[in-house]
């Protein structure tokens, strides 16, 4: 029962503090590359600003969600089963193809001289990294998801949070 303890209370650090540092992380990266942001949602239109703002509703739910686990309330492991479960199903427009592919493409215009200066044939651009780099992002997330819904439906972890 003992080492049962110990590995709940490690889970829910883990994920508490993953939550909390990956959603400090994103939120300062909102601030100090809002135009950025702004530039690589564009072809939204005005509901970048939409987009925009329910980014901030994810980054300070991820906060209140790992404080939540880290102070084991009862709230916190279905708040984050419920943003799991949005953010796996609406997953393609967290990740959106056009953004990454808007992204590479600056990324070729800002740095593409380098990889030529590298001698990296021209078929290898950071553009032709558009496909696989959604991919990771998406497979990053929606595992990190699945994991946390799969760990906060154990029966111990249920348990700890009645």
């Amino acid at each position: 029962m003992l080492s049962t303890k110990r590995e709940t209370l490690w889970g829910l650090k883990i994920f508490g503090w993953g939550l909390i540092v990956t959603s400090l992380i994103h939120m300062h990266k909102m601030i100090f590359e809002y135009n950025f942001y702004i530039n690589i949602y564009t072809y939204l239109g005005p509901l970048v600003y939409l987009r925009y703002a329910f980014s901030w509703f994810q980054r300070i739910a991820g906060i209140l969600i790992g404080v939540g686990l880290l102070k084991e309330k009862k709230w916190a492991p279905i708040s984050g089963i419920i943003l799991g479960s949005f953010t796996i199903l609406t997953i393609y427009w967290k990740h959106p193809y056009t953004a990454f592919h808007n992204h590479t493409q600056l990324l070729d215009k800002k740095f593409g001289h380098l990889l030529q200066s590298w001698n990296i044939p021209s078929n290898l651009t950071f553009e032709s990294a558009t496909v696989p780099s959604m991919i990771v992002h998406c497979l990053l997330d929606v595992s990190f998801w699945a994991v946390f819904i799969f760990y906060v439906t154990r029966p111990a972890i249920r348990e700890r949070f009645r």
